[in-house]
């Protein structure tokens, strides 16, 4: 996914240059600061500053200016913000390797960020500054404090979760009642059974999913690996039994991946492309994608007997605040913003879910998305989000792995051994990892 590159202004896409986007300078818009400033410091986000973003989503530069460029030029008229947008030709390592700097590098997990060992903890920001992170949703906090000892390295912007999406039209053809929110695992095994069948030709799948993210974000809690000892977790009771209750999806007659290419496209393209799949699990914000390419509604992830309020886990984008950043205050002005009432708003209407401990504002989720009028995109919101697991740098090998274990589960391996012997395969990856250091 990365190339090297020769120049590091290559990499820069200003956002208030004028060449680029809008000219620089003009005076603070009315409201001050986006957070709190003591009586003897001066409003920092009144002064000029240069810093640079680094986005490691994968979207394109018109995404970000979208979701949260455009908002932090208005915010910071004297502030010359540059965003470096992730794609082939752009990794963080280049950009770093070749002179250039990023005050903010956005993740959703840190990897990139402690694979370049550029955390910085902002506690004395947050303490200076008079941050309340009473205000943020628990589990983004602890997220971030169980990654920095106790401290923290970054403020989340938005999260977002795991949701049942569903194909109106094949439950029509086949005259089967729609789902409903708060129905069990067992009730959409049960829907997937009878909505799993051929008919003129045409294999109709029952239910399929993204099955790494699912599993990612279990509502049990179950972490892939131990973050203290860099171990896999994948023989652990409560990891067996969230992996083994997405398999036995797989296991419908009629409802296997064809050659068990369990690729997110593999999974998705079929709902929304082919039409031939009835529901499909995954992150909420995929109705942007199906748009009118397929009748579609959405429903809650389906829940737990015994703990029907649990939702998925949250999956927040972090902006983490460089350790080579030399503007850390002006930076700090830009991650309180993120998380302002303001921005926030600004969030959960276009789609996405607040990070905020107040979700009263979530109730506007998606209202200016024309997509989602008239959908259940309040399917989104959980009651309570499940505890949150630590995804370290060595998440996407667990990942690879755990799809590795369903794949030898579907053709014959028990569950036991394949957890085991993926786990295995886990734990020596991260080993050689480390013993290449």
């Amino acid at each position: 996914m990365f190339a090297a590159n020769n120049k590091a202004t290559r990499f820069a896409v200003p956002l208030l240059c004028l060449s680029v986007l809008a000219a620089c300078g003009g005076q603070d818009k009315a409201g001050g600061s986006p957070n709190a400033q003591s009586a003897d410091k001066p409003d920092i986000a009144s002064q000029p500053a240069e810093l640079t973003i680094y986005d490691s989503s994968g979207n394109k530069l018109d995404w970000i200016m979208d979701n949260y460029g455009n908002k932090l030029k208005e915010k910071f008229p004297n502030y010359k913000i540059t965003i470096v947008p992730q794609d082939n030709a752009k990794s963080l390592e280049n950009l770093i390797s070749s002179g250039g700097n990023a005050d903010i590098v956005t993740s959703a997990t840190g990897s990139i960020v402690f694979d370049m060992q550029m955390q910085s903890d902002i506690s004395d920001l947050i303490a200076k500054y008079k941050y309340d992170l009473s205000k943020l949703e628990p589990t983004t906090v602890e997220i971030q404090k169980k990654l920095a000892n106790g401290g923290l390295y970054a403020l989340p912007a938005w999260t977002t979760t795991g949701v049942l999406f569903y194909n109106k039209d094949i439950f029509d053809k086949f005259g089967v009642p729609y789902p409903k929110d708060g129905m069990t695992w067992d009730d959409i095994y049960e829907l997937a059974k009878k909505t799993t069948r051929m008919d003129n030709n045409v294999q109709y799948r029952g239910l399929s999913m993204a099955f790494e993210h699912i599993m990612m974000l279990n509502q049990l809690g179950a972490a892939h690996i131990d973050l203290s000892t860099n171990k896999s977790l994948f023989t652990a009771d409560n990891f067996k039994k969230a992996f083994e209750n997405l398999v036995r999806f797989y296991q419908i007659p009629g409802n296997g991946m064809p050659g068990n290419k369990f690729f997110f496209a593999n999974e998705q393209d079929p709902f929304y492309k082919n039409n031939t799949i009835a529901m499909f699990m995954t992150l909420h914000g995929g109705g942007r994608t199906y748009k009118d390419s397929v009748n579609w509604d959405t429903v809650t992830l389906p829940i737990l007997k015994d703990k029907p309020e649990i939702g998925s886990q949250s999956y927040p984008n972090f902006f983490f605040l460089s350790k080579t950043s030399k503007n850390r205050d002006a930076a700090f002005q830009v991650l309180s913003y993120l998380t302002s009432n303001e921005f926030q708003q600004f969030v959960v209407r276009n789609g996405y879910i607040p990070i905020l401990k107040d979700q009263s504002i979530a109730q506007q989720i998606g209202a200016d998305i024309p997509e989602y009028k008239g959908k259940n995109i309040k399917a989104a919101l959980p009651k309570t989000f499940a505890p949150p697991t630590i995804k370290t740098k060595y998440q996407s090998i667990a990942n690879t792995e755990t799809s590795a274990a369903l794949n030898a589960v579907v053709s014959g391996t028990d569950v036991n051994t394949a957890l085991r012997e993926a786990g295995e395969r886990v734990d020596k990856k991260i080993a050689a990892q480390l013993g290449a250091k």
